[in-house]
């Protein structure tokens, strides 16, 4: 691995990097399918559906005779009510984040989270997850955070990772972008921040190391291992 610049400050994308949340996205997408009449997938195929939005996940899921622009936004709401009473059942912090929170605090790197999942979800999420005492903290690491909103373009465009940077108050080249997906990982190009891809995620290695991220890792310890070779900040 090439050497990379300092890292002052991390931005995590939120499924696939900071939580296994897989299954309960299919069984949700799964039961407003069926509902509708639909034909369902199985878990594993909506390791591609993901990381788009929500609409991009419908709209995959959809048979492709389906995907018109009513029945995208009917969908949308149908998964969203489903969602809301399945996100929590199965979802879970991936082995090991909560070390690498922890090595992070620790050693005084900022934390923020950003995802294309809508941003109520988000934060709930995020509050849900992580919080303070989760990490032996007194709040929680991850105050500043942003999810889809309607004034606000979605990932791989690059202004809200930009916003966070500047909340953080961190120039964006010390800013590392971690995340599972080629889209995150142009995300943190667009931004001028560290791409650095998340192995462990929904995507893997092969599909990361196909968007060319300035580093990989396997795991969240190998990264919190990384990070804690260098002096503290």
């Amino acid at each position: 691995m090439t050497s990379l610049p300092k890292i002052k400050a991390i931005i995590f994308d939120l499924d696939g990097t900071l939580v296994d949340s897989l299954q309960d996205i299919a069984n949700s997408m799964n039961l407003a399918l069926e509902e509708s009449g639909y034909p369902t997938h199985p878990i594993e195929a909506y390791r591609d559906f993901v990381g788009n939005g929500f609409s991009v996940l419908v709209q995959k899921a959809l048979p492709a005779d389906k995907r018109d622009e009513k029945e995208i936004k009917k969908m949308v709401k149908k998964f969203a009510e489903k969602y809301e009473k399945n996100w929590f059942i199965e979802t879970k912090p991936f082995v090991g984040i909560l070390h690498l929170i922890q090595t992070c605090v620790a050693r005084k790197v900022k934390l923020a989270t950003l995802s294309n999942k809508a941003h109520a979800f988000t934060k709930r999420m995020i509050r849900h997850y992580f919080r303070g005492a989760m990490i032996n903290q007194g709040k929680n690491p991850f105050g500043i955070y942003s999810g889809a909103q309607e004034d606000k373009p979605l990932k791989p465009d690059p202004s809200a990772a930009l916003e966070l940077a500047e909340r953080l108050k961190v120039d964006p080249g010390n800013v590392a972008f971690v995340g599972d997906s080629p889209v995150d990982m142009e995300t943190a190009k667009n931004a001028g921040m560290i791409a650095i891809g998340a192995a462990w995620g929904f995507s893997g290695r092969e599909i990361l190391e196909k968007a060319n991220p300035d580093a990989i890792f396997d795991s969240p310890v190998e990264l919190a291992t990384y990070l804690d070779q260098f002096p503290l900040i």
